[in-house]
C-alpha cells in the first residue's frame, strides 16, 4: 500500500507551524538528556590515573610583585577500598628539598611543596564523581536555554545556566560584602546528552567597612571521558584575576589526568 499527501496552499502555513513545533519540543530535550545520562554515570568502577598539577599565582607589581608556582604529579586511584593518592620516590625528595629551602628562605618558590598543598581528598574527589558534581550545579542553578555550536568539528548541544553566589562562595560573611554578581554555567553535551566540557564563569565586585574594595572574574573549563560507568573530569584550566584597594592578582592552572 502506497501512502500519498498532499497539501494545498492554506495547509502549509499550519504544517510549517507543526514541523517547527515539534522541533522546538525535540530541541528543548538537552536539559533531560543531560539529567539522564549523568544519573547513569554516577558509577563505582575502579579508575587510576597521573594527575599533573601546575599553577603561576601573581600578586603585585613593581618591587611588591610575588610569583607562586606550582607544579607536581601524583598517582590517583578510587576502588572499593576509597580515594588512594600516592606520589614516586623523586616526586618526595623534591617536597623534602623544597622544606628544607624554605626554611633558609621563606619568600623561596616552591613549585613542587605548592603543588602538593593544593591537592586533597575535598581537591580530588569531583574528578572522579564528576556527574555528580555537575548535578549539583545545575540544581543550584537556573536553566535558561539550549543552543548548538561547532566543537571539533562537529555540532554540540549548548545548555546554559544562571549559578547563584553560593556556588562560587561558601562563606556566608564573605557572600554579604558582594554587591554585584553574575555567575554563569555551560555545559556541552554530545548527542545522548554525556558532558564533553562545562564552562563556569563568574564575574563580580564587592566592598568591606568604608576602605577596602574589590573586583575579581574568573573562568574554569573543564573536559570529561566516560571511563566505564563513570564521567571522569580529565581536565581543568582556570583563569582567574582580582583587583583590590590593596593588591592585584591573577592567576592561571591547569590539572591533567591521564587515564590508565
Amino acid at each position: 500500500m502506497t501512502l500519498h499527501l498532499s497539501f494545498n496552499r492554506f495547509q502549509l502555513p499550519g504544517l510549517a507551524f507543526c514541523i517547527m513545533a515539534l522541533s522546538q519540543n525535540v530541541y528543548a530535550d538537552g536539559l533531560a538528556d543531560l539529567q539522564l545520562a549523568l544519573q547513569s554515570l554516577k558509577g563505582d568502577n575502579p579508575v587510576s590515573g597521573v594527575l599533573s598539577v601546575s599553577f603561576s599565582e601573581v600578586r603585585g607589581d613593581g618591587k611588591d610583585k610575588k610569583i607562586k608556582t606550582g607544579a607536581i604529579d601524583s598517582i590517583l586511584s578510587e576502588n572499593n577500598t576509597g580515594l588512594n593518592i600516592s606520589y614516586s620516590k623523586d616526586v618526595l625528595n623534591n617536597i623534602e628539598q623544597e622544606n628544607q629551602l624554605k626554611l633558609k628562605d621563606e619568600e623561596a618558590d616552591t613549585p613542587v611543596l605548592n603543588g602538593a598543598e593544593t591537592i586533597s581528598a575535598y581537591s580530588l574527589m569531583p574528578i572522579f564523581s564528576s556527574a555528580q558534581a555537575i548535578l549539583d550545579l545545575i540544581e543550584q542553578g537556573e536553566f535558561t536555554g539550549e543552543s548548538s555550536i561547532e566543537y571539533l568539528d562537529k555540532n554540540v548541544r549548548v545548555l546554559d545556566f544562571t549559578l547563584p553566589l553560593e556556588s562560587f562562595i561558601d562563606d556566608k560573611k564573605i557572600r554579604g560584602y558582594v554587591s554585584k554578581f553574575d555567575g554563569s554555567f555551560k555545559v556541552l553535551i554530545d548527542d545522548n546528552g554525556v558532558p564533553i566540557e562545562t564552562r563556569m564563569s563568574y564575574k563580580g565586585k564587592g566592598s568591606a567597612y568604608i576602605f577596602f574594595s574589590m573586583k575579581a572574574q574568573s573562568e574554569i573549563i573543564s573536559q570529561f571521558q566516560v571511563k566505564g560507568t563513570r564521567l571522569v573530569r580529565t581536565k581543568r584550566e582556570i583563569v582567574s584575576n582580582s583587583t583590590s584597594t590593596f593588591s592585584d592578582r591573577t592567576y592561571n592552572g591547569t590539572w591533567q589526568l591521564d587515564l590508565h
